[in-house]
């Protein structure tokens, strides 16, 4: 049977109520993923390039491990995801390390999980290079002060930015004796126009002269914040810049080339269910509040993100703001339509919520986080997590 047949068959039965589950329910579709994966198989076997997944934006482990096969490692941001990362990893991929800030405590058992570290500054560089690990590689980040993002939350290069060091300052670390052997650029959030990638490389290279294609340099991390393809239509963007880019700096300079997707390769994989509580009616306003909340997806409160739902028209009759149950006052998803009115005990999709969603969701309100499933192959929903009074009391000494 067709994946994608599968998995609407299931939707359709989950929201229909057919399907037992507890709700809010956190669902990742196996099939999906893997879909989502081959995306970049096909980069890697048509580029030679190295594909990793950035671990922090989704790291429960069942599905690290699903993904594994189709990668070359993973991409990490703290000791705990580099634990974590090497557990699932073994001895089948490389762990590759970045932080805007490096703890000293942290940094020796760092380099004992971790086979690439980039770090965020130079002068991080020079304060851990007498100390460090002779069998890790060690990078430097790149800013290369050219912007794409016009929201600057999420601009890696917006003006003042902590995240790498500029290009002159990078030109300073390379021209020092046992200097770094490779560079990390990452300099975009959730693009699909691979010619920015492509002129932010030629930038680099403008500006490093030489340092590229001299033999000081051995591998280069193109970093994330790209999408393979447009989430709501499928539609595929042209990689053709991409491939161009990886090839000038394989063959003309002679770096190993890396990147390290996260949104990309999870986010339209995975699913959550809430069920309506009530809907009320106030001031000629209609709501429905939910058995979820957006401390499930944080980034709707931080960052206004308005998630979609299944189900949703712009140009339905029945319209009405879907609501969390936490008593938090902007516990607000956004105003939806849909073809029927939504009732008490209605299962409500939100869609493309494989990113940044699991990993910051928190108890407030002891409002519990939902519980996990996976979808496999064959459309079976398997229980994978269930969280419980228990581990709310944990954090807090109970």
């Amino acid at each position: 049977m067709n994946v994608a047949s599968v998995w609407s068959e299931q939707l359709e039965a989950v929201v229909s109520g057919d399907v037992a589950l507890e709700t809010p329910a956190f669902i990742y579709d196996e099939s999906g993923i893997v879909r989502l994966l081959g995306r970049a198989t096909d980069i890697r076997e048509r580029t030679g390039c190295r594909a990793l997944f950035a671990v922090k934006s989704f790291c429960f482990r069942d599905a690290l491990e699903l993904m594994v096969p189709y990668l070359d490692g993973l991409a990490v941001s703290s000791l705990f995801e580099a634990k974590l990362a090497r557990s699932v990893l073994g001895d089948r991929g490389t762990v590759h390390f970045t932080t805007p800030g490096l703890r000293p405590r942290d940094a020796e058992e760092l380099a004992r999980h971790c086979d690439y570290i980039a770090f965020n500054s130079a002068g991080q560089w020079r304060a851990y290079r007498d100390a460090l690990h002779p069998s890790v590689r060690y990078g430097l980040r790149v800013n290369p002060g050219l912007s794409f993002i016009g929201d600057a939350r999420y601009d890696p290069c917006s003006p003042g930015s902590r995240l790498g060091e500029s290009l002159a300052s990078v030109a300073q670390v390379l021209d020092e004796p046992d200097s770094v052997s490779g560079l990390l650029l990452h300099t975009n959030c959730d693009a699909t126009d691979f010619g920015q990638l492509e002129a932010t490389v030629s930038k680099i290279r403008s500006s490093l002269g030489n340092r590229l294609e001299d033999g000081r340099l051995r591998w280069v991390n193109l970093g994330g914040g790209y999408l393979f393809e447009d989430e709501s239509t499928g539609d595929v963007p042209d990689f053709t810049p991409l491939y161009r880019t990886i090839d000038l700096l394989q063959r003309r300079c002679g770096l190993e080339t890396i990147m390290e997707p996260g949104a990309a390769l999870i986010r339209a994989g995975c699913y959550l269910v809430a069920t309506v509580l009530e809907v009320q009616t106030r001031d000629g306003h209609r709501t429905a509040i939910l058995d979820t909340t957006v401390n499930h997806m944080p980034e709707v409160f931080e960052y206004q993100y308005e998630p979609d739902v299944l189900g949703h028209r712009d140009t339905a009759e029945w319209a009405c703001t879907l609501a969390g149950c936490s008593c938090l006052a902007g516990d607000v998803f956004g105003e939806y339509r849909f073809d029927d009115p939504l009732a008490v005990g209605d299962r409500v999709v939100f869609l493309n919520m494989g990113a940044y969603t699991l990993v910051k969701a928190h108890m407030f309100n002891g409002v519990n986080l939902p519980t996990i499933y996976a979808l496999d192959a064959e459309g079976n929903l398997i229980t994978k997590r269930r969280f419980t009074y228990d581990d709310f009391a944990s954090r807090w000494g109970a």
